[in-house]
């Protein structure tokens, strides 16, 4: 499966140490790194890729749209 790097951006060090504490405990590759703002983090995960979103079930679905 393909995986690309997905970055959560403008956090700050509770969220990000947070969010790193999650990754981590799930085996997933986490980077984090300071922002141009010193006071806020950018979060790098690399996460698998999907090919297609999935599907919305009937009952979501409107008529009008089709």
């Amino acid at each position: 499966m393909k995986k690309s790097w997905f970055t959560h951006t403008g956090l700050t060090t509770e969220e990000a140490n947070e969010l790193v504490a999650r990754y981590m405990s799930k085996g997933v590759p986490v980077e984090k790194s300071l922002d141009i703002d010193p006071r806020l983090w950018i979060v790098s995960v690399l996460l698998p890729q999907q090919k297609y979103s999935a599907k919305t079930a009937q009952s979501m679905r409107s008529r009008a749209w089709g």
